[in-house]
């Protein structure tokens, strides 16, 4: 398996966050993730997002939903990251070695902090 840092520089890499490791929180799945489940959910939030005139979010989970239907293999790895003013939800390959999507938002420390 591939060291926290990393993976952090690899999803980095893939949507350009700022600053380094020390600036976000992070923490892998221990378990893995059922591509075809995933799609099902993801389907599944595009259309209530839809519904909901949340246009901004179902386009991420239309471009979460390409980055799965894209992908052969058959399990994921899970990756979350927040920091001061972020949260980034990615799934990875289940060797830990490409991005497959992800969904990510600026968000309210405050509220955050209540959350955890």
């Amino acid at each position: 398996m591939k060291t926290k840092e990393e993976i952090f520089n690899l999803i980095k890499n893939t949507v350009n966050l700022s600053g380094e490791i020390n600036d976000y929180q992070m923490r892998l799945s221990n378990g893995r993730f059922e591509r075809e489940n995933l799609i099902g959910i993801y389907k599944i939030r595009k259309g209530i997002a839809t519904r909901q005139e949340n246009f901004k979010l179902a386009e991420e989970m239309s471009l979460l939903l390409i980055g799965l239907e894209d992908y052969t293999g058959i399990l994921l790895k899970g990756a979350n990251i927040y920091g001061k003013d972020y949260f980034g939800m990615y799934y990875l390959s289940e060797d830990w070695e490409k991005v497959i999507g992800y969904l990510e938002s600026e968000i309210d420390e405050d509220k955050f902090n209540k959350l955890i």
